[in-house]
C-alpha cells in the first residue's frame, strides 16, 4: 500500500471502481473526494465520512468530500480518475470540462479501447486542450461494493499500462500516477493501451456462448469457473488471435490473454482453458455470473471493447471474423446496432485513415 499522503485525489464514479480507487488512495493517506451523479452512491460515503474497505487492503478510508457536485469535487485535484463505464466516458468528459484544473491530470481509468481518444476530444471540443488525458489498459482491481460506503478488493494487479494524450506530457503524468500506483508503467501509445483491453476478451464471448444459461439461471454459476469450458476457451482464444493480429497491424505488440495473466496474476498454463480455471480456484476464487444479458461485460465491452479493435483492424486490413461475429450476436440480443453506438473508427475521428496514419495521428 503506497504512502500518498497529501495527494489530492478526484475520483470521479461511485460504482463498483470508483469506490475502489476512492477506498486504496484514502487507505494510503490522500486527500480524497468522490463525486457521482447520483446522490444515493456518494449520499452513504459522505454520511460515514469515508469507505469501509475489506480484503488484500482493509481498513477505514476517509474521504474528505462525497458530492454530486463537480466544482466542488474538483477543485484543488492534482490527479482526477474517471471511473465510469466506457459508454458514460464522454459524457462524464462533457459535464467535468469547466470544472479540471488546469494543473491536473485526468486518468481515465480503464480507458477499455478508445477512451482517452474520445475523452480528449470531448475536452478539445470544449476548450480544454490543456488536460492531459492519460488511460489505464486495465482496472487495477478486482472490487465489489458489499454494502453502502464499502469495497471489498478482492485481487489487486501487479502491472497497470498507462497511455497518454499528449505523448508529450507522458512523462509528467505518469509520475503523478506512479504516486498513487506505483506500479504503473508507461506505454507509448493509446494504441497500446487500447489493443491491450482484456475486458472484452474475457467477457464478450463467453457471455453470448452462455446466454440461455444466463437467462436461464439468472447467473446461477461461476462465470469463469463454469462458464468457460474448453469449447469456449477456444473462442476466447481465437477472438485474442484477431486482437493481437490487428495490434501487429500498427506495429504494436501486446501480451496475450494468457501471457497478460502470467504478468498480472503469476498464473501459467498449457491453454486458455487450464489458465482461466486456474483465475478462478487459486485467484478469484469465486466469479459469480451476470443475472442478466444486460450487464457491462456486454453493455461496455462490445461498444467500447470489440467494436473499437474490429474497426481498427478492418482499418488495417486485418481479418476479424470472430469480432465481427460477436459484435453481430450482442446487436441481435439486445436489438440495437452496436456499429452505430460503438466506439467505430469514424466515432473516433479516425475515419478513412489507414494504420500508418492512425498510428502517426495518436504519436503526434
Amino acid at each position: 500500500m503506497p504512502d500518498v499522503s497529501g495527494l489530492d485525489v478526484a475520483v470521479v464514479g461511485a460504482g463498483n471502481g470508483g469506490l475502489a480507487v476512492a477506498g486504496y488512495a484514502g487507505l494510503g493517506g490522500a486527500r480524497v473526494r468522490l463525486y457521482d451523479i447520483d446522490a444515493d452512491r456518494v449520499g452513504p460515503v459522505a454520511a460515514r465520512g469515508g469507505i469501509d474497505v475489506s480484503g488484500v487492503v482493509s481498513g477505514f478510508a476517509p474521504v474528505e468530500v462525497a458530492t454530486t457536485d463537480a466544482s466542488l469535487a474538483l477543485a484543488d485535484a492534482h490527479i482526477v480518475v474517471l471511473v465510469v463505464a466506457g459508454p458514460d466516458q464522454a459524457t462524464a468528459a462533457r459535464e467535468l470540462t469547466e470544472h479540471i484544473p488546469p494543473s491536473s491530470y485526468l486518468v481515465v481509468k480503464p480507458g477499455c479501447t478508445g477512451g482517452a481518444l474520445e475523452v480528449r476530444d470531448v475536452l478539445t471540443r470544449g476548450g480544454r486542450s490543456d488536460v492531459t488525458v492519460g488511460e489505464t489498459d486495465s482496472f487495477l482491481f478486482a472490487c465489489t461494493v458489499p454494502s453502502p460506503a464499502t469495497s471489498h478488493v478482492s485481487a489487486v494487479k501487479r502491472a497497470l499500462g498507462v497511455a497518454v494524450l499528449p505523448p508529450e506530457r507522458a512523462d509528467a503524468l505518469l509520475a503523478a500516477v506512479r504516486i498513487l500506483f506505483p506500479q504503473a508503467s508507461l506505454l507509448p501509445t493509446v494504441l497500446h493501451s487500447g489493443f491491450a483491453n482484456m475486458n472484452a476478451v474475457a467477457h464478450v464471448g463467453p457471455m453470448l456462448l452462455n446466454a440461455g444459461r444466463i437467462e436461464h439461471t439468472r447467473g446461477g454459476f461461476e462465470f469463469y469457473g463454469d462458464g468457460i469450458t474448453p469449447a469456449v476457451a477456444r473462442v476466447v482464444s481465437t477472438y485474442d488471435d484477431e486482437r493481437v493480429a490487428a495490434a501487429a497491424a500498427y506495429g504494436v505488440s501486446v501480451p496475450t490473454f494468457r501471457d497478460w495473466i502470467a504478468t498480472t496474476y503469476g498464473i501459467v498454463g498449457s491453454s486458455t482453458y487450464d489458465v482461466v480455471q486456474q483465475l478462478q480456484h487459486e485467484v478469484y476464487r469465486t466469479s459469480p455470473a451476470p443475472a442478466s444479458l444486460s450487464h457491462r461485460y456486454l453493455l461496455e465491452d462490445v461498444p467500447c471493447g470489440a467494436v473499437p479493435t474490429a474497426s481498427l483492424g478492418r482499418a488495417a486490413r486485418v481479418s476479424m471474423p470472430v469480432h465481427e461475429s460477436l459484435v453481430e450476436l450482442a446487436g441481435i440480443a439486445h436489438d440495437c446496432d452496436y456499429w452505430s453506438i460503438g466506439r467505430s473508427a469514424e466515432r473516433l475521428g479516425l475515419a478513412g485513415k489507414d494504420a500508418a496514419q492512425i498510428t502517426e495521428l495518436v504519436s503526434a
